[in-house]
């Protein structure tokens, strides 16, 4: 592990256990998103992992590729930096050895304040894009609260029709802050379905510099509000 000069009071390394289960989070590049896996080994200084998919193929992965590996645990979340050395093909299990380049990183998971929004935003399943390629279409729905971490939004069962949600969905959001439009992905986290509705949670994937400004200035602008109240 390439150790940086801070020393944490508390190294996370050992956390890294065969079995636990996580994502791989790539910030940048045409690859930038969240995807499932878990460590299925460990050797010295390098961990496998299993090779993550997308859109049902694996994941191109080249050497020296930066991701975060996040995993969850009780109320917090742990964030190990990494970087691609290999992909062995050889075993029954496709595995991504990669090693760490800091200490790991904990991280409360109420990190982010959150403020009620009240935005009319649009919404697009990609799941359902998948499953049947050129179905899917921009869905009216309104975002109830939102943070630099994710949103929560509202969408009728009318307007949703048949399509349903479920935990991990992969969700695009079109907004507009600050008369600038952005459209985010995001994968779902929290479900509730009533007669009426859906509410559903979103954890954003990343943000860009520019979009998390924008997006802090709102939230604090609307927590000067509610301590002027």
């Amino acid at each position: 592990m390439a150790k940086s000069k801070d020393i944490p009071e508390q190294d996370y390394t050992y956390k890294l256990e065969v079995g636990i289960k996580g994502e791989i989070v790539i910030n940048a590049g045409i690859y930038k998103g969240r995807y499932a896996s878990r460590v299925e080994d460990t050797k010295e200084e390098i961990v496998g992992l299993a090779h993550p998919l997308m859109g049902g193929a694996l994941l191109p992965a080249y050497r020296d590729l930066n991701f975060d590996f996040v995993m969850e645990d009780g109320s917090a979340l742990y964030v190990f930096p990494m970087s691609v050395r290999r992909v062995d093909m050889q075993s029954g299990l496709p595995i991504m050895w990669a090693n760490l380049l800091d200490y790991p990183k904990r991280i409360q998971r109420r990190q982010f304040l959150r403020v009620s929004c009240f935005w009319n935003i649009l919404v697009y399943h990609m799941g359902q894009e998948i499953a049947a390629p050129m179905s899917a279409k921009w869905l009216p729905a309104r975002a109830i609260d939102i943070s630099l971490g994710g949103y929560r939004f509202r969408i009728s069962r009318e307007e949703a029709g048949d399509l349903s949600f479920e935990s991990d969905d992969r969700i695009l959001v079109h907004f507009t802050l600050s008369d600038k439009p952005y459209i985010l992905p995001g994968r779902a986290t929290r479900i509730v379905r009533t007669p009426t509705l859906w509410e559903v949670g979103i954890g954003f994937d990343s943000l860009s510099a520019s979009m998390e400004k924008k997006l802090f200035e709102f939230i604090r602008q609307q927590e000067i509000l509610w301590r002027d109240e």
